[in-house]
């Protein structure tokens, strides 16, 4: 689960009208969201992408986050990473069992 003080932010860019979120791709071949513990972090990945043009970071409220997240799971991305600076990533989450906790927790208020 993620962890309830973590506030991370994400980087996208607007692709055919639709947002398309920073990915990190695994060394099994699968794609991950890539989340970030802060802004300049989520900058220096972006400064590691080839065409790093366009990109927007973003720190989306809880609520937000989550629906970004069965978003990811319903296109069939099924991790998210964090930090995924210089090649490896510091926590690697599994968005249904992200989302599953999300559902079993009560909403903050």
């Amino acid at each position: 689960m993620l962890d309830p003080e973590l506030h991370p932010h994400l980087s996208y860019r607007s692709e055919d009208e639709q947002a398309r979120f920073a990915m990190w791709r695994l060394q099994e071949g699968h794609e991950a969201l890539a989340l970030f513990t802060t802004r300049e972090a989520a900058a220096a990945y972006l400064l590691e992408l080839e065409r790093s043009v366009g990109w927007t970071v973003y720190e989306p409220p809880r609520e937000k986050l989550i629906n970004i997240l069965r978003g990811c799971k319903e296109a069939g991305i099924l991790y998210a990473t964090l930090d995924p600076l210089g090649g490896c990533a510091k926590t690697l989450f599994d968005i249904p069992r992200v989302l599953a906790a999300a559902d079993a927790s009560p909403p903050l208020t």
